[in-house]
């Protein structure tokens, strides 16, 4: 039972960090109808009245980018691996703590750098994750993967809104298979 719980917490707070997120994203855009998703960034939701809830979205990003990492530590996953995903799990942290506004370089700086190492854990996550990688082989992991790095490189011929939307899409698409076959197999 106690292993049971121990290999159950990581996709747990995954799904958890996954719903947080889109919950959050989604009633901010209700909250806020002057925002524009189509041609304004997600971090750009921090700027309304109800702007600190943004900071929840990327708590939720942040745990879970966490819990993949916990979730696969027991499967002999590869020990770079697992901090490359705390790193990135930090980064979200810290682009939450400091908002656009007067700490925009450190969010963007951050979310930056989140985004790019979060690509290189779903590029590696096949050859890195030990055992657990059998839950997202290279279809899963390299096509999402692929998908935010054309969506950022398309940044600048579509709205740059939908190719953030699409950007982070992926990666929470990513994330959420993770969780549910760790959940379902193990």
């Amino acid at each position: 039972m106690d292993k049971v719980l121990k290999r159950h917490w990581g996709p747990v707070a995954t799904i958890v960090g996954v719903a947080v997120f889109i919950v959050t994203v989604i009633a901010l855009h209700l909250l806020q109808p002057d925002y524009n998703p189509r041609h304004q960034l997600m971090s750009e939701l921090a700027l309304g009245q109800y702007g600190w809830a943004m900071f929840l979205a990327f708590l939720g990003l942040a745990v879970a980018v966490f819990g993949v990492q916990a979730a696969i530590g027991s499967y002999r996953a590869v020990r770079g691996y697992r901090i490359l995903l705390n790193i990135a799990a930090m980064l979200f942290l810290t682009a939450g703590v400091f908002p656009l506004g007067d700490t925009s370089t450190i969010h963007i700086g951050a979310i930056t750098l989140a985004f790019v190492l979060s690509v290189l854990a779903m590029y590696f996550f096949p050859s890195s994750a030990g055992e657990a990688s059998i839950v997202a082989p290279p279809i899963v992991s390299w096509t999402l993967a692929a998908g935010v790095a054309a969506s950022v490189a398309l940044g600048n011929l579509m709205p740059i809104g939908i190719a953030q939307r699409l950007a982070a899409g992926c990666l929470l698409v990513w994330l959420a298979i993770l969780s549910w076959r760790l959940l379902r197999r193990f």
